[in-house]
């Protein structure tokens, strides 16, 4: 089954290379780009990531006046939040995993180690709060709550033709979806990879939760799943995605 693929971007910020590359030395700036992810197949479409509102977008000092809203960008996919079906959880970050009572029918899959780092030491823990939503824990217990939520270890096939694997490293649960789409296997590496710089210069993320040697870990399965091909990777953060791929949409990137 060929899944089509497509990216969601309200938008993005300039960022310094260091908050990107690890020991990057500082004064190269890139634009940062936000990204959630839609999946379309003969049963409908499928979420990847949340991204976030507005609202928070604020608190997180994200520039929000220069964004789409999320509901613009779905409503240009075409993509009704209130019966979507299936959320895949790439990581809990606040800019992945953003409720707020959105997408009300929707089971999400995320890893097992993710959210128990979160709900746990992570969540808890003054330095790591800042990576979680203000409203982390009662969009968590709004789902478990409704029997909305599948946790997974490792590897699972969430569809006919998409599966995802844990890789750890920038965050605990960091895990990669592999998409059978037209051209190929397609990776949605998200913040496994946050620029394509990642693999040219072999230099993992700026933050790793986990380690450095999970994140190279996580880059090396990224190469090997696609031969290193770029037009079939799409990273968590890159503005690159922008002129690689056909905007088929405000804000919405044919992928595959």
């Amino acid at each position: 089954m060929a899944w089509e693929v497509y990216a969601l971007c309200p938008g993005g910020r300039t960022v310094d290379w260091s908050t990107r590359l690890y020991l990057h030395p500082i004064g190269e700036t890139t634009t940062s780009a936000y990204f959630l992810w839609v999946l379309r197949g003969p049963k409908g479409p499928l979420l990847v990531d949340t991204g976030f509102t507005h609202r928070l977008g604020k608190v997180k000092g994200a520039p929000v006046e220069q964004l789409r809203t999320r509901e613009e960008l779905l409503e240009a996919a075409g993509v009704d939040p209130g019966t979507l079906r299936t959320v895949i959880l790439t990581h809990m970050h606040w800019d992945h995993f953003d409720l707020e009572g959105a997408f009300p029918k929707a089971t999400f899959w995320v890893q097992r180690r993710e959210l128990e780092f979160w709900r746990r030491y992570g969540g808890q823990e003054p330095w790591h709060q800042r990576f979680l939503s203000d409203c982390f824990f009662e969009d968590v217990d709004a789902i478990r709550s409704g029997r909305r939520l599948q946790l997974i270890d490792e590897s699972y096939q969430v569809a006919d033709g998409v599966r995802v694997e844990w890789v750890g490293g920038h965050s605990p649960g960091m895990q990669i979806v592999v998409v059978e789409s037209a051209t190929g296997p397609f990776v949605i590496a998200s913040d496994a990879l946050t620029s394509y710089r990642n693999l040219r210069d072999w230099m993992p993320p700026a933050i790793h939760i986990n380690s450095v040697a999970e994140c190279l870990d996580a880059m090396k399965r990224v190469e090997v799943l696609t031969g290193g091909d770029e037009r079939r990777i799409c990273p968590g953060h890159d503005g690159e995605v922008w002129r690689k791929f056909p905007e088929v949409g405000p804000g919405v990137y044919r992928l595959a």
